[in-house]
């Protein structure tokens, strides 16, 4: 494949997306478990657990929910469901239904409570996103989950026992509180919690695909007492557990929870780094955040004007931006409602954009020239395609890598740099192959190497320092799977 056949390729989509689903794509790195789910295949398991629908909510109930329900005539059977309103399950399970709605954000994220009343275990929606993964020739995700066990979170919350209101300026204290719960005992519920789970994926047939677990944090339905445990713990759990490879801040920002809470959480994250760097200082605190999925429709500009810088350094405080923290942000499409030097940061420092094409269309509205896919090109931003929700969104990561290239005329060379960032910034542990980001240099012990037979010569002499770093050996493996593609095309 060279620049002048991809050219040629880009003309016909069909065959465009033949090309890009048997292309080896590395990872996504930002990929909710929740919206992961089809509603095709998330009806089976629903079926299972319950035994009515409300057509009011468009929620399932099992039998005991609807003991306790109205009794409404509009609570049908799933026999009744299945005769006459089954376009009413779909419509409202997936942004299929979005033709009917005004509000694309809030049809968006109805869905989730939707998805969590059928009672599928998040292991099955897990399971399903890293199936389709294999089939699209996926190598590694890095999935949005609930990965630390509710037992322990549930410990941890009743430790702290507080005769006062939360008061930031005691986190020192509340710390200590928390870290009375570090012990063997209660963290091997973590273990146990991800061992099971490994367990199960590997049992139900998934090999060809790694999976790095990050939780997540509320910044719209908690209050800061609930924020600080949960980060704590999270944090904690990511230094603790290797499987737990970071941990990210979702939820509308737009709220106002989120509005009213979000300098405070950025206090309690930017305190928990640095004390975490001190307890565990060989250990990478990984923080993935979701930051300016705004719109001028949907927040002021004063709330804009700094959302993202102020969200890689932790502070909306200029005097302290020493140096980032957030080593990755969430759909960023708010960017151009700041400053260049929110850009110039994120290009020097090498901070990327995890870019969600499709999320970005149908919950903000914004495609085409009015996303800032091509000012974050055009300041040399590094940036990873992403799929956000794939089956909410009714895509696949195939279909954003489609988008990217159709709407920003990618060319090819720029479409393996797109495939290599998404490993290279990926949270896995390990040194990279590449020199200082760029994915055209290797590092010496590989340098030069261009063909699939001088690259097996090079792994096979370096296997010692493959084995300790599993970022190099994706890497090297993803070289050598484009190499192959390329050969076979």
């Amino acid at each position: 494949m060279n620049e002048e056949k991809f050219k040629e390729l880009k003309k016909n989509t069909p065959e465009l997306i033949m090309f890009l689903k048997g292309m080896p794509k590395g990872g996504d790195l930002h990929n909710h478990s929740l919206g992961g789910g089809y509603a095709e295949i998330i009806y089976e398991e629903a079926i299972k657990n319950n035994d009515f629908y409300d057509l009011r909510t468009h929620k399932f109930l099992n039998k005991k929910e609807y003991k306790n329900s109205d009794k409404s005539e509009k609570i049908i059977s799933i026999k009744l469901l299945e005769k006459n309103h089954i376009e009413d399950y779909f419509d409202n399970y997936s942004m299929r239904g979005l033709k009917n709605k005004k509000d694309g954000a809030s049809h968006f994220f109805n869905t989730f409570t939707n998805v969590l009343s059928t009672k599928i275990k998040e292991e099955e929606l897990i399971l399903e996103i890293l199936k389709r993964n294999q089939l699209e020739n996926m190598s590694y995700v890095e999935m949005i989950s609930d990965c630390v066990p509710t037992n322990l979170i549930e410990k941890f919350k009743a430790s702290f026992d507080i005769d006062e209101t939360f008061n930031l300026k005691k986190i020192q204290s509340y710390c200590k509180i928390l870290g009375k719960n570090i012990t063997k005992e209660n963290m091997s519920k973590l273990n146990l919690f991800l061992d099971n789970r490994e367990e199960f994926l590997k049992k139900n047939g998934i090999r060809d695909v790694e999976v790095g677990y990050m939780p997540y944090l509320r910044r719209m339905t908690c209050d800061l007492e609930v924020f600080f445990i949960e980060a704590y713990l999270f944090i904690l759990s990511s230094c603790w557990d290797s499987r737990i490879v970071g941990v990210n801040v979702v939820e509308i920002e737009d709220s106002l929870g989120a509005r009213r809470n979000f300098q405070g959480q950025l206090k309690i994250l930017r305190y928990l780094y640095e004390y975490f760097n001190i307890m565990f200082p060989k250990k990478e605190i990984n923080l993935s955040i979701h930051a300016g999925e705004l719109t001028i429709e949907r927040e002021t500009l004063e709330n804009m004007q700094d959302r993202i810088v102020s969200t890689i350094f932790l502070t909306r405080n200029k005097l302290k931006r020493k140096f980032p923290i957030a080593k990755r942000i969430g759909h960023g499409v708010s960017v151009q409602w700041e400053t260049k030097e929110t850009l110039e940061i994120m290009s020097e420092k090498k901070i990327p954009v995890e870019i969600c094409l499709t999320s970005n269309e149908i919950v903000l509205g914004v495609s085409g020239k009015e996303h800032p896919f091509n000012l974050y090109k055009k300041y040399n931003v590094p940036m990873v395609i992403c799929t956000d929700d794939e089956a909410v969104s009714r895509g696949n990561i195939v279909i954003e890598y489609l988008k990217a290239i159709e709407r920003y005329d990618i060319n090819y060379c720029e479409l393996k740099c797109l495939i290599k960032n998404s490993l290279e910034y990926s949270f896995l542990e390990g040194e990279s192959l590449y020199v200082d980001r760029n994915c055209e240099i290797f590092r010496s012990e590989f340098s030069g190497m261009k063909t699939i037979e001088e690259l097996e010569k090079g792994i096979v002499a370096n296997k010692n320092l493959i084995l300790l770093n599993k970022k190099l050996k994706m890497q090297l493996e993803l070289e050598k799977k484009i190499l192959e593609f390329e050969r076979n095309y």
